[in-house]
């Protein structure tokens, strides 16, 4: 099959069967809802999805630059199932008002990437660099950080995150009381 491209185009809830073998270039992805959708050899690069709603998608060899994410909720994804990762491109640029439940973040990069307008339940966060990320606020429900580099995260005001301070590089982040007093659970301690 064929590799079909596109370029600067508006997809307004297309058909999954576009998801395959397709290189997406500065496109607009409007009101998409994709269950259990497993989207093969597709490259998003600066692309745009508003409004989505993703639910068990699969990604099998993709790559994902600089999306930008605006209005979306996403269930049960891992992210960390895309490709070309690495430490000078992120896969999103950009995450407001988006709701991520479920989801895995596993070996990825968002340095200095603002999280601040979104929600977060039940996720994994395993082995990602997120140095000067911003949590600033936000309720993170049950959000589990195993492995990660949180060298200067903002976690002030976040509620509801479990971070083992021996198992993340946390040098200069910044948290805030009293659920920074969560830090210490794993640590068998009684606080009185």
């Amino acid at each position: 099959m064929a590799k079909q491209y596109y370029q600067g185009e508006t997809f307004r809830d297309p058909d999954p069967a576009l998801l395959q073998e397709a290189e997406f270039n500065d496109c607009t992805f409007t009101d998409c809802r994709w269950e259990d959708v497993r989207v093969r050899n597709c490259t998003f690069l600066s692309c745009t999805f508003q409004h989505c709603s993703w639910s068990g998608v699969v990604f099998s060899f993709c790559q994902m630059r600089d999306a930008w994410f605006s209005g979306c909720a996403f269930r049960s994804i891992a992210w960390g199932g895309l490709q070309g990762r690495s430490a000078l491109v992120q896969p999103f640029g950009k995450a407001e008002r988006c709701e991520f439940r479920y989801n895995e973040f596993s070996g990825m990069t968002f340095v200095g990437f603002d999280f601040s307008s979104c929600r977060f339940g039940d996720c994994i966060f395993d082995e990602c660099r997120l140095a000067g990320a911003d949590f600033r606020g936000v309720p993170l429900g049950r959000t589990q950080f195993s492995r990660c580099d949180l060298q200067k995260a903002d976690f002030r005001e976040a509620t509801d995150y479990a971070i083992d301070p021996s198992a993340n590089k946390m040098q200069g982040a910044r948290f805030s009381f009293p659920d920074v007093v969560a830090l210490l659970n794993g640590f068998g301690l009684k606080i009185e």
